[in-house]
């Protein structure tokens, strides 16, 4: 979820830059051609550049460390319990962003079923480059990829070349590819009004190209201008396509007469150049070492390599939540360490292969203590956590260490500490759960996982 939240942030940074850049130098220009290039790489390039991981740095290595989880409390008498976490702001955010997102999915889809019915419903004419549908429907003339849909009102009563000359522009040029793609940028994006711009500035473009294409095959721009104010008022528009009035009208009759652009305007897309590498090499390149565990690699298995920095985390299917409940209700308070009043905090390590398997341990450890909590006075800042110790088993399912519960004056054996660690292992072992494999560069990885889990007679 917080990969998403970083690239929802990163595309819409994309798209404000590219706004901006579009407002500043090139809106006004005549080059309709150019503009569209503009736009569409623009709106390309936040889709899909976030997205990217390109290390540009050589492999080095440390020490792994792991994802942790929130502990495991294990009772004498209730069994275990897994802490649960209370619905936040952060997921009701979410549930909303989720739900506007589904229904504009939902929306579109249901005018694609729109334009289905009226092809269906509607006189097919083949011609050589496009299909000309006539239907019964109030929608003002419209284009769709190669299909152009004129009503029988408007079809029936005056000659309309110049009108399907227009849609037929936008066949030509393929102008129903840019507004899927801005289709999805926006459903992405719905909360940016960058979005929103962005569904305006390529629609307009379009508009633009069209009209310039049927000035250029003869038409008179007087007549032709007086049909675009007739078609403006009284007729339902089609979302999502290329309706024949659905710019703004004042724009598109002021552009028609606005002089050709100098050459020299030409050139300013070139300001983008620098702009779009800078945000490439922001989004879409890491710097600094590749961090792979080398030092703990097991003298069993040297060619293991668990990742310590991935691009994606190994998650269990159902979530973190998930896979703790499953532990909880499986684990049980051993009877010998009951018997004897041993307690205590266990640390588990486990490792994520790259088919989402829990890695098996392969023998016994012997258990580090873990040092005490640093003391500080009231007031003081505390000091960093120490480090994690060093494993002792190097491979799967390990336990890297055990801390008394606070309060508990008791000496355990090594024996007693055992059971508890034996459970853990077990219960971990055990675990039907299936995981998502972490990646990196875009390959499953191994990773690692560790979870404190605590056993309390009380």
């Amino acid at each position: 979820m917080n990969s998403f939240i970083l690239y929802l942030l990163e595309s819409g940074l994309c798209l404000l830059v590219f706004f901006t850049l579009y407002q500043i130098f090139l809106k006004r220009e005549t080059y309709y051609q150019l503009n569209r290039a503009y736009l569409l790489t623009a709106l390309v390039f936040s889709l899909v550049v976030p997205l990217l991981n390109i290390s540009l740095s050589t492999t080095t290595y440390v020490q792994m460390t792991s994802f942790q989880m929130e502990p495991i409390l294990v009772s004498a008498t209730s069994g275990a319990v897994a802490t649960t976490k209370q619905i936040g702001i952060f997921e009701v955010i979410a549930v909303i962003y989720f739900l506007v997102a589904l229904t504009m999915f939902v929306r579109l889809l249901l005018n694609f079923r729109r334009i289905t019915r009226l092809y269906s419903i509607g006189r097919v004419r083949n011609f050589k480059n496009y299909k000309l549908i006539l239907h019964s429907m109030n929608y003002p003339p419209f284009s769709f990829f190669k299909n152009i849909f004129i009503s029988d009102k408007h079809y029936s009563g005056e000659e309309l070349d110049d009108i399907i000359e227009h849609e037929k522009a936008h066949v030509r040029q393929m102008h129903s590819v840019d507004l899927v793609i801005a289709e999805v940028l926006k459903i992405l994006q719905w909360f940016n009004p960058m979005a929103w711009y962005f569904k305006n500035m390529v629609t307009e473009n379009h508009e633009f190209l069209a009209d310039e294409a049927v000035i250029s095959r003869g038409f008179s721009p007087e007549s032709y201008q007086l049909r675009i104010l007739t078609q403006l008022f009284g007729i339902r528009s089609m979302p999502a396509v290329h309706n024949f009035n659905q710019s703004v009208t004042q724009k598109r009759l002021k552009m028609m007469e606005k002089s050709k652009s100098t050459v020299v305007s030409r050139f300013k897309i070139l300001l983008a150049l620098p702009i779009a590498i800078m945000l490439f090499y922001m989004f879409a390149c890491t710097s600094g070492p590749t961090e792979i565990s080398a030092q703990d690699v097991p003298e069993t298995d040297a060619k293991m390599e668990v990742y310590y920095q991935v691009d994606e985390m190994a998650e269990p299917d159902g979530g973190v939540m998930a896979f703790r409940e499953d532990l909880a209700v499986r684990i049980i308070y051993p009877e010998d360490a009951k018997k004897n009043g041993v307690q205590g905090k266990i640390y588990i390590k486990f490792i994520i292969d790259e088919n989402g398997n829990i890695v098996t341990a392969i023998e016994d450890a012997e258990i580090p203590i873990l040092p005490p909590p640093a003391q500080v006075a009231e007031g003081e800042t505390p000091p960093p956590p120490p480090p994690a110790p060093e494993k002792v088993v190097m491979e799967g399912i390990v336990v890297v260490g055990y801390r008394p519960i606070d309060g508990d004056e008791n000496e355990y054996s090594q024996d007693h500490i055992q059971l508890l660690a034996d459970e853990a292992v077990r219960v971990i072992m055990d675990s039907k759960v299936e995981w998502t494999a972490a990646k990196k560069d875009g390959k499953a990885v191994k990773s690692a996982w560790t979870i404190p889990i605590a056993f309390a007679l009380q």
